[in-house]
C-alpha cells in the first residue's frame, strides 16, 4: 500500500469490484512489501510503514463516504465519488502481512488480521509471533471499521499416502530457491544477525543443507496422508492459527498430484478439522 506502488483509490476500486463479483466474500491483505520492490518503485523505506497505515485509512474512507476528499503531506485527493462500493457492510475485513520484527504487534494493535508464515522458521517462532499479536489485539485501536482478530499461516501442503522421493526433492528445491531469492533481494538491508533472527534456517539452506527431515518432523510442512495432515494442522490451531493457507503447487509436482491434494483437503481434512477445539478452547 505505500503510495509509490498503487494509488489508494485504485486499491479501493479493485477490492470493492471483487467484493461485488464474489457477492461479499472478499478479504484484503495489505503490506509495505520488501526492499526489492520498494527500490524498484521508488518507495521511501523509512516512510513505508507510515504510508501503509495512511493508505489503509484512506481506502476505508473512500468506501465509507459517498464523496471523499483528502490532503496530507504524503497524499492528496480531490473530492470525488470512488466506485464501486463494497457489498460487505461496512467493508471487507483487512489483513496485514507480518515478517519483520514487531510487525505482528502492529497488526494486532491496529485491529487487523495477521498473515503469518511457517517458512524458514520453527513453529515455535511463529507461535511467539502469534502470541505477541494476541497480546497487542487485547486492546486495539482499529484503523479500519472492521476489527479482525484472526491469524492465518502459510505453508507447503501435499497429500500422499506414501510421499515419493520426488516430493521431498521438491521441498528442498523450493526452499533452496526461496532462501537464495530472500537473501539476494528481500533482506540485503539486514545484518547477518538480524537475518538469522528472522529466518533461523536461512544459512544452512543457502549452504545447500536443506533440513527437509527437520521441517517435516517440526510440522513446518504438511506432507503425508489425510490423517498426518490433520494431526499437523491441529498443531497450528493449538498455536492460535485460525486459518491455514495451503500452498499446494510447488517444485516438481504433477498436475494430477496437485488436484489429488485439493480433493483430500476438501473431502477428508477440512471436515475433520471443522469440529476441532484448539487446546480445549471453543473455536
Amino acid at each position: 500500500t505505500p503510495f509509490g506502488f498503487t494509488p489508494p483509490q485504485r486499491i479501493a476500486e479493485k477490492v470493492a469490484a471483487v467484493d461485488v463479483l464474489s457477492d461479499g466474500r472478499v478479504e484484503w491483505g495489505t503490506g509495505r512489501s520488501t526492499p526489492m520492490e520498494q527500490t524498484a518503485f521508488g518507495v521511501d523505506r523509512e516512510q513505508s510503514r507510515a504510508d501503509w497505515r495512511e493508505a489503509v485509512e484512506i481506502v476505508t474512507g473512500m468506501w465509507r463516504e459517498e464523496y471523499f476528499a483528502y490532503e496530507s503531506e504524503r497524499f492528496r485527493f480531490p473530492r470525488r465519488m470512488v466506485t464501486p462500493k463494497p457489498v460487505q457492510d461496512p467493508h471487507p475485513p483487512c489483513w496485514m502481512a507480518a515478517t519483520s520484527p514487531g510487525s505482528a504487534e502492529v497488526a494486532g494493535a491496529a485491529g487487523l488480521g495477521l498473515l503469518s508464515f511457517s517458512i524458514m522458521q520453527p513453529l515455535e517462532a511463529m507461535g511467539r509471533q502469534v502470541a505477541a499479536y494476541r497480546e497487542a489485539a487485547r486492546a486495539p485501536r482499529p484503523i479500519t471499521d472492521v476489527t479482525t482478530d484472526r491469524v492465518a499461516a502459510y505453508t507447503l501442503v501435499h497429500a500422499a499416502d506414501r510421499p515419493s522421493p520426488r516430493v521431498w526433492d521438491s521441498v528442498a528445491w523450493w526452499y533452496r530457491n526461496l532462501a537464495q531469492f530472500t537473501l539476494d533481494w528481500e533482506l540485503p538491508h539486514l545484518s547477518a544477525e538480524e537475518r538469522e533472527r528472522t529466518f533461523p534456517f536461512l544459512t544452512p539452506i543457502i549452504e545447500g543443507h536443506v533440513p527437509v527431515e527437520e521441517f517435516d518432523a517440526g510440522d513446518m510442512i504438511l506432507i503425508g496422508d489425510a490423517e498426518t495432515i490433520v494431526r499437523k494442522a491441529k498443531r497450528y490451531a493449538d498455536l492460535g492459527v485460525d486459518q491455514l493457507i495451503c500452498y499446494v503447487q510447488w517444485g516438481y509436482l504433477e498436475h494430477r498430484e496437485i488436484l489429488r491434494t485439493i480433493e483430500v483437503l476438501g473431502k477428508e481434512v477440512i471436515p475433520e478439522l471443522a469440529s476441532y477445539v484448539p487446546n480445549g478452547t471453543p473455536s
